[in-house]
C-alpha cells in the first residue's frame, strides 16, 4: 500500500510539474504578444517620405534620362567604330590593289580614284568616331557624372537619416519593452514570494514558480532582442548573454535557496502543515514516529505542553527561545 501511495505522489508530482511547464509557456505566448504590440506603439520611419525628401522623383527621372542618352551615345560611339573599321578594311584593300598594279609599272587610273576615294571615306570614318567620342566623354564628364556624384550624395544622406531614425525608433521601443519585461518579471518575483510566503497558497508555490519562470524566460528573450541589433557587431551577444544569464540565474537560485529552502523556512512550512519539522512526517504526535523527533516541551512560564518548534507557548504566548537554548 506504502509503494502504490508512493507511486501515486511520484505520479502527481510529475504531472504538477509538466503543468507547472505548461503554464510557464502559456504565460510566455501571451507576454511575447504584449511585447509585440509595445513594439508596434513604435512605427518604422515613411521610407517613401524620407526618400522624397533627398531624392524628389523629378531627379531620378532626370538621372535616368541622362543614363538613356549615355547609352545613345555610346551606341553611336560603337557604330562609328565598327564604321571605321570597315573603311579602314576597304582603304586597305584599294591599296594594296592600286600598289600591285604600281609594282608592275601599270598606273590605273580607277584604282587610283578607287584608292583615294576608300583613303577619304577612311579618314571620315575616323574623324567621325573621334568625334563622337569626344562627345561622350564631354557629356560624361560634364553633365553626367556631376548629377551622378550629387545623387550618391543625396543617397548616402537618405540612408544616414533613415539609419539614425531606425535606430532611434528601436531605442525607444527597446526601453519600453525592456521597461514593460521588467515590470513584469517585478510582478511575477512579488506573485513567487506571495505564493511561498503565505500559509494559506504555499502547498500551490509551484504556481508561483511557474510565474517567476515566465517572468524571467520573456526577460531573457526581450534583451537578447533588443540587445542583439546593436551589439553583434561589437561584442559575441550570445556568449555575453549566455555568461550573463547563467549568472543571474545562479545568484537567484542561491538567494531562493537561501530564503525560502533554508533548513528554517522548510521547518517553518513543515510545521503550518501540521508534519514533523524535522523529516516532514504526518501527524507526528508527541514525538515523531518516523524520525524520533520531539515534538513538545512544557512552558517555563506556565507549566503547560506547547510545541516546541513554535516560537510562543499556546497558552500564556510566553516566549520559547530560551528554553530552546537551554
Amino acid at each position: 500500500m506504502s509503494g502504490e501511495e508512493n507511486h501515486g505522489e511520484r505520479e502527481a508530482t510529475r504531472a504538477e510539474k509538466i503543468l507547472a511547464f505548461a503554464l510557464a509557456i502559456f504565460l510566455l505566448i501571451g507576454g511575447v504578444r504584449i511585447a509585440i504590440a509595445v513594439d508596434r506603439m513604435f512605427p518604422r520611419p515613411d521610407y517613401m517620405k524620407i526618400r522624397q525628401e533627398f531624392l524628389p522623383e523629378s531627379t531620378e527621372q532626370e538621372l535616368s534620362l541622362l543614363r538613356q542618352k549615355e547609352e545613345e551615345l555610346a551606341g553611336a560611339v560603337q557604330m562609328s567604330r565598327e564604321a571605321e573599321i570597315k573603311a579602314r578594311l576597304d582603304y586597305e584593300t584599294a591599296r594594296e590593289e592600286y600598289r600591285t598594279l604600281l609594282d608592275r609599272g601599270v598606273d590605273d587610273p580607277q584604282k587610283r580614284e578607287a584608292w583615294e576615294k576608300a583613303r577619304k571615306a577612311y579618314d571620315e570614318a575616323r574623324d567621325r568616331r573621334e568625334e563622337a567620342e569626344a562627345t561622350l566623354n564631354n557629356f560624361q564628364k560634364k553633365i553626367l557624372e556631376p548629377k551622378q556624384k550629387a545623387y550618391v550624395r543625396a543617397e548616402r544622406s537618405f540612408q544616414e537619416k533613415l539609419e539614425r531614425l531606425n535606430r532611434m525608433r528601436d531605442l525607444k521601443s527597446g526601453g519600453f519593452s525592456l521597461a514593460y519585461a521588467l515590470l513584469a518579471f517585478a510582478l511575477t518575483f512579488w506573485i513567487f514570494n506571495l505564493f511561498r510566503a503565505n500559509p494559506r497558497l504555499a502547498r500551490y508555490a509551484v504556481i508561483g514558480t511557474s510565474f517567476l519562470g515566465f517572468g524571467a524566460l520573456q526577460t531573457l528573450v526581450i534583451f537578447f532582442k533588443i540587445a542583439y541589433p546593436f551589439l553583434h557587431n561589437v561584442i559575441p551577444v550570445e556568449w555575453a548573454i549566455s555568461l550573463g544569464g547563467s549568472i543571474i540565474c545562479i545568484a537567484a537560485l542561491v538567494y531562493l535557496k537561501n530564503k525560502f529552502f533554508s533548513g528554517e523556512a522548510v521547518s517553518r512550512r513543515r510545521l503550518w502543515r501540521g508534519l514533523c519539522p524535522a523529516c516532514g512526517f504526518p501527524a507526528p504526535g508527541a514525538f515523531c514516529t518516523w524520525c524520533g523527533a520531539a515534538q513538545l516541551l512544557k512552558c517555563p512560564q506556565c507549566g503547560e505542553e506547547t510545541n516546541r518548534h513554535l516560537p510562543h507557548c499556546r497558552g500564556c504566548g510566553g516566549s520559547l527561545a530560551a528554553s530552546e537554548a537551554r
